[in-house]
C-alpha cells in the first residue's frame, strides 16, 4: 500500500470511528469496538459493574472485549464474581421473574421499551438478528447502560424467531435505562436504541403512550405557582450574567456568577444528561415575567427553572430520549425535540402544559419514508417561526406558532444525517452540520429554501458556531477531523481548512474578542485536554492551551461573559471537575470555579437577547 492511500485509509478509519461515537449514547459509547471513550457524551464513570445472574458463554466474551476481565469466569467462561463484590450492598430480593425476546433489525430493535416492576429476575431472549438495509454487516450487538452495565453481546445474524442467547439479571434500579447495539451497522445505527424501564413501585407496568395528547397533558405538572415565587432576585446579578451549567450525570445545573465567577446554587432533579438550556426572550428586562430557563434532558423532561430564586417551576414529561427545545420570540411557547418517540412537542410556556404534538415521520433523501429524530430547534429570528432539524430525515422544517394549528409551513431538504447549527448575523440564514455528507447546508429562512452546500472536512460539528462578521467568515469544528471548517457567509464558498490539534466539538467567538476559541476532543490522546485559538484575520492557530497543567484529563465547550472580557471552559475528568476561566486575547488563565459536578455544556443568560 503507498503512503497516500495509507494516509486515506487512516482518516476514513476515523471518520467512522467518530460516526461510531457521534450516533451512541453516554454510557454506550465506551463500549464501542475502540477502547477509547466520548468523554463529552458520557461524563463520570460510574465505579463497578454488576454481576449477571447467569450469561450465556458469547455474553462473557464480549464483556471481556469490553475490558469486563477483573471479575473471575467459571470454568464454561461466564463471568462470576467474588462473594459480596457486585454492588457493595445486599443482593435485591427478587420477587417475580419475567422473560422478554428482543429481535434486532437493521435499524431498529422490536421492541423497543421493556417495561418491567422493580426487583424483576428479568430475562432477556435474543431472536432474529437481521440486516435488511446492508446484508455485508454481519452482527448487532445488545448494551444496556449504568447502573445495569449488561453486555455487550453479540447478535449475529440470524433469520429464525428461536432464541439464541440471553441474559437474565434483577433490576433492583427503579428509573428509564437505554440500551443500544454499539456496533456500527450503516447510515441508521443511531436508531437502534431502545429503553428499560423500571416502574417505579405503585406505577402501572402498563406502556406510556407518549403520542396520546391527552397522556402528555396528564405527565405535565406545576410545581410551584407563580404566586409562591419569589417577587425579586434572590440575588444581585443580572440575569443576563447567570451562566446555568449542565452537570451531567448528576441530573442537575449549576448556577455560576460570571461577574464574580463563584458557583451560586445547584438545582436538582431536572433530568438526566440536560443538553441544551434555552432563556425567556423577556429575561434582559429584569422583571418577573422573564426570569424563566427552559431545559430539556435527554430523558425526555422539559423543566422551567426560576432565575430569582433557582426554583422548579413545571415539568413537561414528553418522552424518553430528547435533545433540544426552544423558547418563541414572544415568549409564549416552548418547544421540544424528541428522539423516541419522534416527535415535537409544543408548551404554554407560563404552565408547561402540552399544547400540541407535532410527529416528525417524513421521506428522507433517499426515499425511504421514516420517523426522524430531531436534533436541532430554534426560534427563527423576527420571523414568528420555529425551526426543527430532522436527523434521519435530512429536512429543516419551519413551524409557524403565530398560528393556532402551528401548521409546518416549509419542508426544507438538505443533506443526510442533519446535527446541529447556527444563524448568520442577521438571522436570515440557518447553517447546519450534515454528518453523513460532511458538509454545512444553507438555508434561506426569509425564502424559506436551500441555497447551497459547502464541503467540509470529516463529520461537522459546530455546536453554536462562529462568526466572524468583519470578513463574513463562519466557523465549524469537525468531530472526523482534525481541521476547522470557514467558509464565506455572502459567496457560500468555502474560504480554508485550518489545520489544528485534534477533532473537536464546539467553537465561539465573541464579538469584543480578538480570538476564536475551540476544543480537541475524541483524540484519544492528551490532546484531549488542549483548547486553542484561532486568528479570524490569517485563519491560523494563534495559541494552543494544555490544561491538564491544571488537572484536566479534558477540556471541552468554550464559552464567553456577556462582555467579551472573559471566555470558559468545562474540564473534568479525574478528580479536578471545574471550569476554568482565560482572558480570551491573552490565554491567561485567570481563576478557576470548583465544586461542580461533571460540568458540560454551559449556557449564558445573555443568549436571551438572541431572539
Amino acid at each position: 500500500m503507498s503512503q497516500s492511500e495509507s494516509a486515506a485509509e487512516s482518516t476514513a478509519d476515523h471518520e467512522e470511528r467518530i460516526k461510531r461515537h457521534l450516533s451512541a449514547s453516554r454510557e454506550i459509547a465506551k463500549n464501542l469496538e475502540f477502547d477509547d471513550e466520548l468523554h463529552f457524551e458520557m461524563g463520570l464513570p460510574i465505579p463497578g459493574r454488576r454481576t449477571f445472574l447467569k450469561t450465556s458463554g458469547i455474553v462473557a466474551a464480549s464483556a471481556a472485549l469490553a475490558g469486563c476481565t477483573d471479575d473471575e469466569t467459571d470454568e464454561t467462561g461466564n463471568q462470576t464474581a467474588d462473594e459480596g463484590e457486585s454492588s457493595g450492598e445486599e443482593p435485591a430480593e427478587v420477587e417475580r421473574s419475567e422473560t422478554v425476546q428482543l429481535a434486532a433489525h437493521q435499524y431498529e430493535f422490536q421492541p423497543q421499551e421493556i417495561r418491567v416492576p422493580p426487583n424483576t429476575e428479568l430475562t432477556i431472549e435474543f431472536t432474529k438478528s437481521t440486516f435488511e438495509q446492508n446484508p455485508d454487516f454481519k452482527y448487532h450487538t445488545f448494551y444496556l447502560e449504568e447502573p445495569y452495565d449488561i453486555g455487550p453481546v453479540n447478535l449475529p445474524e440470524n433469520t429464525d424467531d428461536e432464541a439464541f442467547d440471553s441474559v437474565t439479571f434483577v433490576t433492583d434500579e427503579e428509573g428509564t435505562f437505554d440500551f443500544e447495539c454499539n456496533v456500527y451497522c450503516g447510515d441508521g445505527h443511531a436508531q437502534m436504541n431502545g429503553q428499560l424501564y423500571v416502574v417505579p413501585e405503585g406505577e402501572s407496568v402498563d406502556k406510556v403512550d407518549f403520542t396520546d395528547m391527552e397522556t402528555l397533558k396528564e405527565r405535565h405538572e406545576v410545581l410551584k405557582e407563580e404566586s409562591e415565587l419569589a417577587g425579586e432576585p434572590q440575588h444581585d446579578l443580572d440575569l443576563r450574567d447567570i451562566m446555568v451549567v449542565t452537570e451531567r450525570n448528576n441530573a442537575s445545573v449549576a448556577m455560576i456568577d460570571t461577574v464574580n465567577d463563584e458557583f451560586m446554587e445547584r438545582v436538582e432533579n431536572v433530568g438526566k444528561a440536560i443538553h441544551v438550556h434555552d432563556f425567556h426572550p423577556d429575561l434582559p428586562e429584569q422583571t418577573r415575567e422573564g426570569a424563566y430557563v427552559y431545559t430539556q434532558s435527554r430523558q425526555g423532561e422539559m423543566y422551567k427553572i426560576d432565575l430569582f430564586d433557582f426554583e422548579r417551576v413545571a415539568v413537561a414529561d414528553a418522552g424518553t430520549d430528547a435533545r433540544d427545545i426552544a423558547v418563541s420570540r414572544d415568549g409564549n411557547y416552548v418547544i421540544g425535540g424528541f428522539y423516541n418517540p419522534n416527535h415535537l412537542v409544543i408548551c404554554d410556556a407560563d404552565t408547561m402544559e402540552p399544547i400540541k404534538r407535532i410527529p416528525t415521520h417524513t421521506v428522507n433523501p433517499d426515499g425511504e419514508s421514516l420517523g426522524s429524530r430531531v436534533c436541532s430547534l430554534y426560534d427563527v429570528p423576527q420571523e414568528g417561526l420555529f425551526l426543527a432539524g430532522l436527523k434521519e430525515g435530512g429536512e429543516v422544517w419551519l413551524i409557524d406558532y403565530t398560528q393556532d394549528e402551528f401548521p409546518v409551513v416549509a419542508t426544507i431538504e438538505c443533506g443526510r444525517t442533519l446535527h446541529d447549527g447556527f444563524f448568520t448575523e442577521d438571522g436570515r440564514y440557518f447553517m447546519i452540520a450534515s454528518q453523513t455528507d460532511n458538509q454545512m447546508d444553507i438555508i434561506d429562512t426569509r425564502e424559506r429554501s436551500h441555497v447551497a452546500a459547502i464541503p467540509m472536512d470529516g463529520v461537522p460539528h459546530p455546536g453554536p458556531g462562529a462568526l466572524y462578521p468583519d470578513e463574513d467568515l463562519a466557523f465549524t469544528t469537525h468531530a472526523g477531523a482534525p481541521s476547522v471548517g470557514v467558509w464565506n457567509t455572502e459567496t457560500w464558498e468555502a474560504e480554508e481548512m485550518i489545520d489544528v490539534r485534534g477533532s473537536g466539538l464546539f467553537i465561539r467567538k465573541h464579538e469584543n474578542s480578538d480570538y476564536v476559541w475551540a476544543d480537541v476532543i475524541l483524540t484519544d490522546s492528551e490532546d484531549d485536554a488542549y483548547v486553542y485559538t484561532i486568528d479570524p484575520e490569517t485563519l491560523e492557530v494563534d495559541q494552543e492551551i494544555d490544561c491538564s497543567q491544571w488537572g484536566a484529563d479534558a477540556a471541552i465547550h468554550p464559552e464567553f461573559s456577556r462582555d467579551g472580557e472573559k471566555v470558559y471552559i468545562s474540564v473534568w475528568m479525574g478528580e479536578n471537575e471545574s471550569i476554568l476561566v482565560f482572558d480570551p486575547n491573552t490565554g491567561e488563565m485567570l481563576t478557576q470555579i470548583e465544586d461542580l459536578l461533571a460540568p458540560t455544556g454551559k449556557f449564558l443568560g445573555v443568549r436571551a437577547e438572541g431572539h
